[in-house]
């Protein structure tokens, strides 16, 4: 199973490289990638999500431990985050940008696949449950952080479509799919495939639109605030997960999962955000940057501790 890590990653960085060459063509401006991100939020978003939920058993009590669990551990970031921008003075789009680096980490593409690749597929499907709650989260809670500080309409560098309420689409397709299964209607297997498309269109088309305005700058700028988020990810985080499962006596394979996901870097989502709401991009571009690189030696090393924990 192997070729599964290998694809994914390689779907990750070939996407984002093709919308990095795109951008340097002059193929994919940030209007253009601003455009596409609304219309794949409008489009298969909805779609996908829907057959998504629908697919997956809502009434089990046991589907919604992990999902809680990573929930918690997310929002946790939050009052950290808050505070040090409140000290760092951050300007309005800087702290939007701050505090929704600090929500989203990178549980798909480097904390399931890392999971995969040390215990296979069980552990990929407790990452994918841990991470039920991000879709969700991102386009609800996300967005609206995103939208209360970002710059406002007819600002420099914002769309006119930032009056466009985007959170509504995926919203619907996530009820509509609830509703499916909550009532008992089998999905059709011939969806499945058709939902793997979907996912993996949607995915490219994202990370290209996110790679066109990716800025491969020195963070040496926001050096600071790139070690307060990694403190953030790598020890705030981790200790918070340590205690949440401590508490409900999870153990295992699940324990793991829990505190490896919550020890990951800032997400690729986030960096859609400064396209659709005008936060920092700069500063969102340093944070994933930073914490990407950073998260790959400290992860070699705790590993066995976590095995452990």
């Amino acid at each position: 199973m192997w070729w599964r890590a290998t694809w994914g990653l390689g779907l990750f960085a070939g996407s984002m490289a093709a919308g990095w060459a795109l951008a340097r063509a002059g193929r994919m401006t940030q209007a253009r990638a601003g455009r596409l991100v609304r219309w794949l939020i409008k489009g298969p978003a909805p779609v996908m999500l829907c057959l998504a939920f629908w697919g997956m058993d809502l009434r089990r009590a046991d589907v919604w431990m992990l999902p809680i669990v990573g929930f918690l551990v997310s929002m946790s970031a939050l009052a950290p985050a808050f505070l040090y921008s409140r000290h760092a003075a951050f300007s309005a789009p800087q702290t939007g940008s701050f505090l929704t680096c600090a929500m989203f980490s990178n549980l798909g593409y480097l904390g399931a696949y890392t999971a995969f690749a040390l215990y296979g597929e069980t552990a990929y499907a407790l990452c994918v449950l841990y991470f039920m709650f991000f879709t969700p989260c991102f386009y609800t809670l996300g967005f609206s952080l995103a939208r209360h500080y970002g710059r406002r309409r007819g600002e420099r560098g914002v769309q006119p479509a930032l009056g466009d309420d985007l959170r509504l689409y995926p919203f619907l397709g996530m009820v509509a799919g609830s509703a499916l299964s909550w009532l008992g209607i089998a999905r059709p297997a011939w969806l499945s495939p058709v939902n793997h498309a979907l996912i993996t269109t949607d995915t490219v088309l994202s990370l290209v639109a996110v790679g066109s305005q990716l800025l491969l700058v020195s963070p040496r700028r926001w050096l600071e605030p790139c070690l307060a988020m990694s403190g953030i990810k790598l020890l705030v985080t981790p200790l918070v997960a340590w205690a949440v499962v401590s508490l409900l006596h999870l153990q295992g394979l699940p324990r793991f999962v829990v505190l490896l996901e919550a020890s990951m870097p800032v997400g690729v989502s986030p960096l859609l955000l400064p396209l659709l709401f005008g936060l920092d991009r700069r500063l969102t571009n340093a944070l994933w940057l930073f914490t990407t690189l950073v998260s790959i030696p400290w992860l070699l090393l705790v590993l066995p501790l976590l095995q452990r924990w």
